[in-house]
């Protein structure tokens, strides 16, 4: 897997250089606004090099963001193992996240609101990327079987995948909009929203019957 966001040396692979020209004109001019043109110039290869990787500037849109959704995965899951205490691996991803968010304000902004809309394609990435992230979540929770044993696993998946949209939504409103600073602050709290939330749905396991609680 190629390192976008991590990376310490330049690109000598001609599709890698195009990855890389195209992450610094969409989140610097923006990707309406670049042309096929802009990029191979940008990563000093022909338009034939181009069409022989990418379809078009879309296609390329495309490549980027699996790479860069799959190397901020794989960050956060790395962090996470890190933590020998179950109850720390949920933080430990969430603030890693948040960090590197923060971190590469620019890119969270290109990934979570810039392309937003821009086709369906793209949108089913985010959408994997996003199933993938609850999926993180899930087993974190998932390890705790004293906490989680009265919750079903379509329950807590579920639950994650909600937990997933709030996060991002406080990336979004937080980190790149008001540029807050303390990410171990921002970390803590969503933690705790985590965890209680998976707490409080544990502990108060409703039974329904024509939507009435029982």
């Amino acid at each position: 897997m190629i390192s976008l966001l991590f990376k310490h040396r330049p690109y000598k692979d001609p599709c890698n250089k195009l990855l890389d020209a195209a992450l610094h004109l969409y989140t610097g001019k923006g990707f309406r606004e670049t042309s096929v043109l802009e990029v191979v110039e940008q990563a000093r290869v022909s338009k034939t090099t181009f069409y022989h990787f990418f379809k078009s500037k879309e296609d390329l849109l495309i490549q980027l963001f699996q790479s860069l959704l799959e190397e901020v995965l794989q960050e956060v899951k790395r962090t996470a193992e890190l933590e020998t205490h179950i109850a720390h691996k949920s933080f430990a991803g969430i603030r890693r996240y948040l960090e590197i968010c923060n971190d590469h304000r620019p890119i969270a902004r290109l990934l979570l609101v810039s392309s937003s809309g821009l086709s369906p394609a793209i949108e089913e990435v985010r959408r994997e990327a996003h199933v993938e992230f609850a999926t993180f979540i899930y087993e974190s929770v998932r390890a705790e079987p004293n906490q989680m044993k009265r919750l079903s696993d379509d329950q807590i998946h579920t639950a994650a995948q909600a937990m997933v949209g709030a996060i991002n939504e406080v990336v979004i409103h937080k980190i790149i909009v008001e540029k807050k600073e303390n990410i171990d602050e921002l970390a803590q709290l969503l933690n705790r929203i985590v965890v209680g939330t998976f707490t409080m749905l544990s502990d108060n396991q409703w039974s329904f019957k024509g939507g009435m609680r029982l």
